[in-house]
């Protein structure tokens, strides 16, 4: 087992020293992620002046904001392109021969770029706490879950991108696979608006995906708008769904790998 960790730690590693060669990314991660975030509150501001919509006011708003911009900076910066094109170029073929499985280095290397987002996350939320000055989390364990939120946010965010990713074994292409899943990602996690404001029927299909635990979850618990209990029942939700992912891509990969083709051969 310790040389099971071992092997992760060094493919994670492998992943955090290529994402951090290119340092031009963080620039333009934080410029894109800062500048959305910057317009969201402007919009946001304007839009609630002294009022409130669906229990958010601008101050729990300021929170709910950088939240968002942690978990998609945290998310959609991390290297999905690097595990597609081992299979869209062949390389799985070789990745097959070696003892190591697969899932599992691919997790590694994707949780290892999904750290190296970290620099930008810290510098854009102590710019926006300068500028904004967001409330503080509704008590001390509340703050405590929504860290552990954050943290289960990891392999849920690589289950999500592992199955997606698998479908490139049919469809033989990836970028469009990748727009639909950010496009659903963002849209049913609350990224773009709160849950709270769509209609309860699209609120129970999103509720019926993985999608909410990535910003609306870690926001609900911050910002108290529910108790102890259901806060724990919030991240076993986050973690029933990160071992399910997990095991329903074992299960495709067993199907996937039979289609395996190298140069169309």
């Amino acid at each position: 087992m310790t040389q099971g960790f071992a092997v992760d730690r060094a493919f994670a590693t492998v992943a955090f020293k290529r994402r951090l060669a290119y340092k031009i990314q963080w620039m333009v991660a934080l410029v894109l992620g800062g500048g959305a975030m910057l317009v969201s509150m402007a919009m946001w501001r304007n839009l609630l002046a002294d009022g409130a919509l669906s229990g958010y006011d601008w101050e729990s708003m300021r929170a709910y904001i950088i939240i968002g911009f942690i978990t998609a900076t945290v998310v959609f910066g991390a290297a999905d392109w690097h595990i597609a094109d081992r299979i869209l170029d062949g390389h799985i073929a070789i990745d097959l021969t070696k003892p190591v499985d697969f899932q599992r280095a691919r997790a590694a290397e994707y949780i290892g770029s999904m750290i190296s987002t970290v620099p930008t996350v810290i510098v854009g939320v102590v710019g926006a706490w300068l500028l904004f000055d967001p409330p503080g989390p509704a008590s001390a364990l509340a703050g405590v879950l929504t860290a552990v939120s954050f943290v289960l946010i990891f392999p849920l965010a690589f289950g999500i991108t592992y199955l997606t990713v698998l479908v490139c074994f049919w469809t033989k292409r990836y970028i469009g696979v990748m727009w639909l899943r950010e496009a659903l990602l963002g849209f049913f996690s609350g990224m773009m608006i709160p849950l709270a404001f769509m209609p309860s029927w699209l609120q129970a299909v999103a509720w019926a995906l993985p999608f909410p635990h990535f910003t609306t979850t870690p926001a609900a618990i911050y910002l108290g708008r529910v108790d102890t209990a259901g806060a724990l029942g919030l991240l076993a939700a986050e973690a029933a769904w990160a071992l399910g992912l997990w095991f329903g891509g074992r299960l495709v990969f067993r199907q996937a790998v039979k289609k395996v083709t190298v140069h169309g051969g």
